[in-house]
C-alpha cells in the first residue's frame, strides 16, 4: 500500500539522520609495551623445521569435514543439503589419486563412512511420508550355503560324466576334477536340480548381454555364470549382508566400481550397469592375484581377507589355502567350488538332465521423464499399482518415490503410450497455467 511504503521510507530517513548526529568515538593509540612478550621472543628465534604433511590424513580430514557438515544439515532438517555433503564426503576419497581401496587407512575410513551414511539414510527416509516398501527376493548364495552344509558324495556315474565333459568342453578357467567340485555337481544335479533349472531359465534373458560385456573386456566366458550362484540371475536379490542385485555388490564396492548409489538411485539392481561394474571388479581382482580361483575367492570374501590368509598360510594356491578352516571363512572356501560346479552344469545342461525353459523377454519401451515426477503420479496416470511400478523401476531405491529429471522408465508398450500421453497433457496444462499466471500479473500491473 502506498501510504505504508511512505511511512517506511520516512522512518528510514529519520534513522539515517539520527545516525549522522551521533557522537563519534575516536580510538586513542595504545602505548607500546617496553617489555618484550614471550611470544615475541619465541618469534625472533629461528623456526624449527615443520613435520612433513601427510596427504592421506589431510584427505580423510576433508572427507570428515563434509560428513560432519552433512550431520549438521540433517539435524537442521535440510535433507537435500545433507545428502550433497554426504555424497561429497565419499567423492573426495573416490576422486583422490589413491582411490578408495589402495591405501589401508582410506579404505577403512571409506567403509566406515558408507555404513554410517547408510544408517542415516534409512533413519531419515523412515521418518518421511508415503513410502511404499518394494519386495525383494533372498540371494541364492545364502540358500545354497545353508543346503550345502552336508554335501552328497558323488556317484561313479557323475564322476565319469564330469571327467568326460571336461575333456570334451573347452573352459577358459581351470576346473580341477577334485572331490569338492564333484560334490557340488552332484548337489546341482540332485537336490538342487530345480534351483539350477529356474536360474538358467531366468538367466537365458541376461546371458547374451553378459557375454557381450565380458567378451569386450577380455574376460573368461565361464565367469558369465557367477550370477547363477550369487542370485540365480535375480536383479532384485538382496543377501543377509545387504549385498544387492544380480552380481550381489556391497554398497562400497558398487560405488568404487562406478555404480551410482545415493538417496534416490541404487544401480546395483540394474542388470547391464551392474554387469559392467562386475567386469571391472573381476579384472581388478585378477590383476591383483594373477589367478582366477583366488580372484573368485576375493570376489566373495574381499581381497584384503584373501591376502591376509595367503600371508598367514604362506600359500598362494586356493585349494591348499582352503583345505584348512584356519585361514578363510566357510562361505569363501565353498564359494569357488560352487561356482566351478555351476559352470560345468550350465555349459552342458542337457547332458546333466536339465530342463531349461527360457523366459520370454517382455516387449518394452523406454520413456525419459521430462521433469521430476512422483512415482505415485505415474502409477495413477497408467492405472497400475505403485508396487508394480517399483518393480519396473528396478534401481530406484525402495523407499524413494521421486523420479529424477531425465529418469528413464521401462514399460510395456501400451503403458508407455498411456504415460507419454499423460506427460504431454501435464506439460500442456503446466504451460497453460504459466500463461494464465503471466496474464494475471500483467493485468494486475495495469490496474496499479
Amino acid at each position: 500500500m502506498p501510504y505504508l511504503r511512505g511511512a517506511i521510507c520516512a522512518l528510514a530517513l529519520t534513522s539515517a539522520a539520527c545516525a549522522a548526529h551521533a557522537p563519534t568515538t575516536v580510538a586513542r593509540p595504545v602505548a607500546a609495551s617496553p617489555v618484550a612478550t614471550v611470544a615475541q621472543v619465541a618469534a625472533a628465534q629461528p623456526n624449527a623445521p615443520a613435520a612433513p604433511a601427510d596427504p592421506v590424513v589431510d584427505l580423510i580430514s576433508e572427507s570428515n569435514r563434509h560428513f560432519q557438515a552433512g550431520q549438521k544439515e540433517l539435524q537442521d532438517g535440510h535433507l537435500e543439503t545433507a545428502k550433497a555433503e554426504f555424497n561429497r564426503a565419499l567423492d573426495v576419497l573416490l576422486e583422490s589419486p589413491y582411490g578408495a581401496r589402495t591405501e589401508p587407512r582410506i579404505r577403512d575410513h571409506f567403509d566406515r563412512l558408507v555404513e554410517r551414511i547408510s544408517a542415516y539414510e534409512v533413519t531419515a527416509l523412515a521418518q518421511g511420508d508415503g513410502f511404499a516398501e518394494k519386495s525383494y527376493e533372498s540371494a541364492s548364495l545364502d540358500d545354497l550355503l545353508a543346503i550345502s552344509t552336508f554335501p552328497q558324495a558323488p556317484s561313479d556315474k557323475t564322476t565319469q560324466a564330469i571327467a568326460r565333459d571336461l575333456e570334451e568342453t573347452a573352459h577358459d578357467i581351470e576346473i580341477p576334477l577334485n572331490e569338492r567340485v564333484l560334490e557340488y555337481v552332484e548337489l546341482f544335479t540332485g537336490r538342487l536340480k530345480g534351483y539350477l533349472e529356474d536360474g538358467l531359465s531366468r538367466g537365458a534373458r541376461f546371458l547374451p548381454m553378459i557375454q557381450d560385456v565380458f567378451r569386450a573386456e577380455g574376460l573368461p566366458m565361464d565367469l558369465a555364470y557367477v550370477p547363477l550362484v550369487e542370485s540365480a540371475f535375480k536383479p532384485n536379490a538382496v543377501s543377509r549382508a545387504n549385498a544387492k542385485g544380480m552380481w550381489q555388490f556391497m554398497s562400497g564396492t558398487a560405488v568404487e566400481n562406478g555404480l551410482k548409489h545415493d538417496w534416490y538411485i541404487d544401480e546395483r539392481a540394474d542388470p547391464e550397469k551392474a554387469t559392467r561394474a562386475a567386469a571391472k571388479y573381476l579384472k581388478t581382482l585378477y590383476g591383483m592375484f594373477g589367478d582366477w580361483h583366488l580372484a573368485l575367492a576375493s570376489y566373495n570374501g574381499g581381497p584384503g581377507r584373501v591376502q591376509t590368509a595367503m600371508k598367514r598360510s604362506r600359500k598362494d594356491d586356493f585349494w591348499e589355502l582352503s583345505a584348512s578352516s584356519r585361514y578363510l571363512p566357510r562361505e569363501t572356501r565353498d564359494y569357488v567350488p560352487l561356482i566351478l560346479a555351476a559352470v560345468i552344469v550350465a555349459r552342458n545342461p542337457a547332458q546333466y538332465g536339465m530342463n531349461i525353459q527360457p523366459l520370454d523377454a517382455p516387449s518394452i519401451e523406454t520413456i525419459t521423464m521430462p521433469k521430476a515426477t512422483d512415482l505415485r503420479r505415474v502409477a495413477e496416470w497408467i492405472d497400475i499399482p505403485v508396487r508394480d511400478l517399483q518393480d519396473l523401476a528396478l534401481y530406484v531405491r525402495p523407499d524413494e518415490l521421486q523420479l529424477a529429471f531425465n529418469f528413464q522408465l521401462t514399460l510395456a508398450p501400451w503403458d508407455a503410450a498411456r504415460l507419454r500421453a499423460a506427460v504431454d497433457t501435464s506439460l500442456t496444462l503446466r504451460a497453460m497455467s504459466s500463461v494464465v499466471a503471466d496474464c494475471s500479473s500483467t493485468a494486475a500491473a495495469i490496474v496499479r
